[in-house]
Formats: structure tokens, sequence, C-alpha cells
């Protein structure tokens, strides 16, 4: 038995850049162990993803029951109580779900912007936003950390009951009103131990960056076959549009004759066109008055039919009998023709549509 095994690329490091009081620093994490960071502007690195880490005094975390289907763009109405900025100037994400409850984190708009504007004045197109509370890995019940920076403390537990707490503490106001028993303490600028950085979810919806394809030469050169199929099939359909036209043009030709100008050909054609509506339409009124005569000669045996012409537009009709002549002036008008009594004959003119 063949087992087939598909092969995943392996996922591409993320640049990570974090803004702060003192100036930007970044890391490169890599799928195992990342060890390339620094401070200030971080470089160009091919290949990798940019993730924008907002600080974490920068955000406000919030664990809030929602009722069930709440919308992304409702998520902001359960704060309306507890921001002092107006909910336009704030954006507000999900970053966790539990039974009945949302984990919100909230940024200022405006700094996020500005910091995003910054990354991409370096040529940088961030893929991902997340907060730095995102970054180590999640506590189990019961448990937490406390990440000790150069200037701060973060800190977050979840209680055995699943309730979360995230603190973001300054070091200048003195010792972190924080319970570490059962607490792992480490320090740095990032963390030891992290979480999956591919399933983090993102603070603000971005689009993601586009990937070169780069193409095999064999890959090449079946494009260009491709392109020359493309260039010789539209040769070819442009060739049969043309003789089409062509056909088209000498059937005008053999209807209109000969024109000095396209407009002029089209207005022969609506006068051919109105030409035969009327001969139509002559036609019609013809067979109407031909069946009035008839029925009209049948009801009256002592009258027979003598003579009749049409010319294409004039009817002319010759009875013969005694008594009462037929009512021409109501059969003319049941059809929208004229009649005239010539004796001996009877002409209706057809007239045309007009």
């Amino acid at each position: 038995m063949k087992v087939k095994r598909r092969w995943r690329a392996a996922p591409r490091p993320w640049l990570l850049l974090c803004p702060g009081e003192h100036g930007w620093r970044w890391r490169l994490q890599e799928p195992g162990e990342g060890r390339v960071e620094g401070q200030g502007r971080a470089p160009q690195i091919p290949g990798a993803r940019v993730a924008l880490v907002v600080p974490g005094e920068a955000c406000s975390h919030f664990q809030l029951a929602a009722p069930p289907g709440l919308k992304r763009e409702e998520w902001p109405l359960l704060l309306e109580d507890r921001l002092v900025q107006d909910l336009d100037a704030v954006d507000c994400a999900c970053i966790g779900r539990t039974a009945g409850q949302l984990r919100l984190v909230v940024t200022a708009r405006h700094r996020l912007d500005e910091w995003l504007a910054q990354c991409a004045a370096w040529g940088l197109q961030v893929e991902r936003c997340w907060a730095e509370f995102q970054l180590p890995a999640a506590p189990r019940p019961g448990q937490g950390w406390h990440w000790q920076q150069g200037t701060q403390d973060l800190c977050a537990r979840i209680s055995q009951e699943g309730r979360e707490q995230w603190l973001a503490w300054p070091q200048a106001l003195g010792d972190v009103p924080w319970d570490d028993d059962g607490v792992l303490r480490f320090t740095g600028d990032w963390p030891p131990h992290w979480a999956d950085l591919e399933r983090l979810p993102s603070l603000r919806p971005l689009r993601r960056a586009r990937r070169s394809l780069q193409s095999t030469p064999l890959q090449r050169r079946a494009l260009i076959a491709c392109a020359a199929l493309a260039v010789v099939w539209g040769g070819l359909w442009l060739g049969q549009q043309w003789r089409q036209a062509e056909v088209f043009r000498q059937q005008v030709l053999a209807v209109t004759g000969a024109q000095a100008s396209p407009r002029q050909a089209a207005q022969r054609l609506r006068t051919l066109q109105q030409d035969d509506d009327d001969a139509a339409l002559r036609l019609r009124r013809l067979q109407v008055l031909q069946e009035q005569v008839n029925v009209w000669l049948l009801a009256h045996p002592h009258w027979r039919l003598r003579a009749v012409r049409f010319d294409g537009q004039c009817w002319s009709v010759q009875l013969e009998g005694e008594g009462a002549a037929p009512p021409w002036q109501d059969m003319a008008a049941a059809v929208g023709a004229t009649v005239q009594v010539q004796s001996p004959a009877v002409v209706f003119d057809l007239g045309s549509r007009a």
C-alpha cells in the first residue's frame, strides 16, 4: 500500500517591529529559535513577513460577556461605558473566545496609523498587528507569567475558572501589585517561550503582501507557447471577422446600389424597408376588402363580379347586377382606405402606412 505524503513548505520567518518610548526594537523570529534582533530601523530581510507589535501599555484588554452572533462592527458597543475615547477613535479586535465571552483588545486608532505609516516609510509592508500580551505562550488555568522589560512589567494570568487578567505596570511606580505564586517570571525585550504566531489573530485586518511567483524554464516556455497560440487564434478570428464584414458589405451593396457614404446607404436601407412595410400593409388591406366583397356577393346572388385589377396601390372592382349597390364607403372605412366610384368601376386607394 502506497502512502502519499504532502510536503508543506516551511513557514517563513516573521520580522517583528515594536515601537517604544526609547525607539523601535525588532526581532527576526525564525520557525525555531530566532536570535537576530536589534534596535532602531529594521533591515530589509527577503522572504520575511512583517508584523507590528503594539506595546503592552498602548492596549486595553477586556473579557466581556457577549450574546451569540455578535458581529465585528458591534464589538465596540460592549465597551461604551468602559472607554474614555470615542468609539470612532479606537480599533477594537477580538483575540479570543470562550463560552459566551469575548476577549477584546482596544488600541488608539491614530497611534496605530502612525506606526503603520512609519513601517511603510521604511518600505516594510505589515501583514499582521499583534499586542505584546499575545506573544508569550498562553498560560494554563491557574497559572500566569510576569514579563520584566526595561521600564515596565507585563503580567498575565488565568484563574481556575477561566477568568483572564492583564496588567501593564511602569517600573517608576514601584513594586508590581501582582501575586507571583505559580507565575513564570522572565526578563528581556522578547519572551523566551512563544505563542504560535501563525495562529495569532491580528488587531487590524491588513492586506497580505503578494508573493512574486518564480517560474521554471519549462513553465516559461509553456507560457510563451500559450501566448503564441493566443496570438494565432486572435489573428484567425480577426480574419474571419473581416471576411464576414466584406460579405455583409456586398449584400448591402446589392440591395442599395452604390452610395457615396455609409450614411446614405443606411438611409437607402431605411427607405427600402419603409417601402416593404407599406406594400405589406396594402396587401393586408386588399385581403380584407376581397373578403368583404365575397361575403356581400354571397348574400346578393343577383350580383356578380365582372373584373378586378390591382396595380400595387389601387384596387379596381367592377360588379354588375340589379338592386342596391354594395356599401363601398363602409368597406373602405373598415380597412382605412379611400374609395371612388368611377362607373362602371369602383377604385379603392389602399394608400401607405403613413
